[in-house]
Order: structure tokens, then sequence, then C-alpha cells
């Protein structure tokens, strides 16, 4: 749906006014993202020119400046593919307060969502992340929004006690075993240790690197654009390639062997792993699965997710650990072969 932005009668969810602090016209066009749950994120167009508005509902001002002087960083690095590259306001500055949070509006990065059901293109997306994670190895931790070197259930400011989250998935008649399940994963977050990625070469990674922060070119597949820094901060190394493993389908189905070798081959082309971050995976992506769970669970307490957002993430948890049950052994060997 496209909504128009006209004199003060703005869009759903965007301020009044707030496309003139760019300079740019009260007849621009707006398209609500279809995609994205942290955020409200709006296509800008004006006469044949292109750009992305994101209100944040995560980051502070001061967090949002700290993605732009990382997103600056990156630039830099002369990387094949885009990043998000924030359009100063008429007044100078990258972030536009407003009630509903920091606005910023971004240059357009042409290209479409990737299909990664193919090795070539899990190959392709993996030599991405590799290119994205050496050029993010030097940028100082304090230009980055985030902070992951804690508690993983604490990861949001907002995130309830483990007791708490139970209870409440218990009232909201979540299964008693899948609770007690929940519970149970909680339970081994041990912040700094091996299984946690204590340990682990650390740097500033992207955090959320899946198919739908990714854009490529509809004719060659190569990747054009990697979006939505909001998540980036300090952790290990390896966490990157993990998420791309979780959120590009590359573990799905009978196939999964040889779709995750592509994608960590890909990795390994530009940056190998070395034998403690392939052994950390396994546990990484559990923990990964848990922090997931609370980060909703954050946003659920301040109004911005329902319970039944934290109960389907409480569905990947239990998903990824079976699935770990039966396929561990297995993934090592593969990570081993293809990252090594």
């Amino acid at each position: 749906m496209v909504l128009r932005a006209q004199g003060t009668a703005t869009a759903p969810g965007v301020p009044a006014g707030l496309l003139a602090r760019w300079g740019i016209p009260a007849d621009a066009e707006l398209l609500r993202a279809e995609r994205g749950c942290n955020n409200r994120t709006y296509a800008v167009a004006h006469r044949g020119r292109r750009w992305v508005l994101r209100i944040s509902q995560n980051l502070s001002t001061a967090q949002a400046r700290a993605e732009h002087r990382l997103l600056g960083q990156v630039r830099a690095a002369d990387l094949p593919f885009g990043v998000p590259d924030p359009v100063p306001t008429v007044a100078g500055d990258t972030v536009a307060e407003t009630p509903a949070g920091p606005a910023t509006l971004c240059r357009w990065i042409p290209g479409m969502r990737p299909d990664l059901d193919t090795e070539p293109a899990l190959e392709r997306f993996g030599r991405v992340i590799g290119l994205l994670s050496r050029a993010l190895r030097t940028v100082p931790w304090s230009d980055a929004p985030q902070d992951w070197r804690g508690d993983p259930l604490r990861a949001h400011p907002d995130a309830p006690e483990t007791a708490e989250l139970v209870r409440a998935l218990r009232d909201a008649g979540l299964a008693p075993a899948r609770v007690r399940r929940l519970e149970a994963a909680a339970r081994h977050v041990v912040p700094g240790t091996p299984e946690t990625g204590g340990g682990l070469p650390a740097q500033v990674v992207h955090g959320d690197l899946g198919a739908s922060n990714a854009l490529v070119d509809e004719r060659t597949g190569e990747v054009t654009g990697v979006l939505d820094f909001e998540m980036a901060g300090p952790d290990a190394r390896v966490q990157d390639l993990l998420v791309g493993l979780l959120l590009s389908g590359a573990l799905a189905g009978p196939g999964w062997a040889c779709r995750a070798a592509a994608l960590v081959r890909g990795h390994a082309a530009v940056l190998p792993l070395d034998q403690a971050e392939i052994q950390a995976v396994p546990d990484l992506l559990v923990l990964r699965c848990v922090g997931s769970v609370f980060w909703r669970a954050g946003r659920w307490r301040r109004g911005q997710a329902t319970l039944s957002d934290v109960a389907d993430r409480v569905a990947v948890l239990e998903s990824v650990a079976a699935w770990l049950a039966v396929h561990r052994g297995r993934l090592l060997t593969v990570l081993a072969a293809a990252g090594g």
C-alpha cells in the first residue's frame, strides 16, 4: 500500500513533517515495508529519487549515531556490495529525533531479496559474510550500537527474568514441557564460558545476517547490499557465520550438509575458521536461539511484540536443539572440512 505524506497528515506511524527535515516535499510517496518486526521502515520516492526511512524501536539516538559511525567505516572498506548510507538532514545530522524513536533516511540500494535455495547462492552469501566480517574487524567496539559480551538473557534492556517469563508463558497456555525445556536451556547459559563464546576471537559483528537483510542483483544473483546494522556489536567473530547458517535455511531438509558446506566454503575463502570456532558452533546456535527468546520477551514487555511472538521463538529453540541432537557430529565434520 502506498501512503502519501501530504501536509501534516502523514502516513500512520510517520510523525508529521518528518520528511521535511531532509528537505523532501510533502507529496513524496511512502510504502511501508512488508517485512521487518523491529522497526517501522518505509520506501520513500519523489520524482525518480528513492530512499529508505527507518524509525527505530530498538535504538536510542546515541546508538543510532554509533551505527552510522560504523557504517562509515564499513563503506570505507570498499566492499563489492553496498551498505546503508545515511543522508544528513537539512540541519546536518544523520539522525532525526522523533517521539516514535530515532529516524534515519538512507540512500536506496538496488536489488531484491535473495533466493538461497541453491549451493552457488549460498556460497556467494558465505563469501559476503566473510568479506563483511573482515571489514568489521577494525571497527572500534565503541562505534557499534550494541554490545553482546554480557549475559545473553539480559541482552534486551527490558528482558524479564527467567522465572517471570516462565510464569507468563505458562499462564498463556504454552505446553508445560515446552516451558520446562526453555527453563532448562536458560539455566545452561553461563556468560564467559566456551559454550557462550568465551575465549573465541571477538570483534564487531553484524548480528543478524539472513536473507531478509541482504539484496541481490536479479540477473546475476550477486549480492548488491547488506542492510540493518542496528544489531551490530562486539561478539564472537564466528557469530555471523552461524547466524547465516541458521537464517539462510542452509541447515534445513535432507540436503542440509551440502548447502551448509557451500555457505561455509564461501566464508572460508575469505576468512577460515579456527578449530575452537568450529567446535563452538553447535552450542552457539542454541545460545543464539535462547537469546532470541529473551530479546523478543523484552519487546513483549515494551508492548512491541506479543507473547505469541515469544512462543514462536521458543519453538525455534526447540527445533534447533532437536536437530542438533541428531546432527551435531555431522555438522562439526562439515564445518571442519569446508571451513578450516
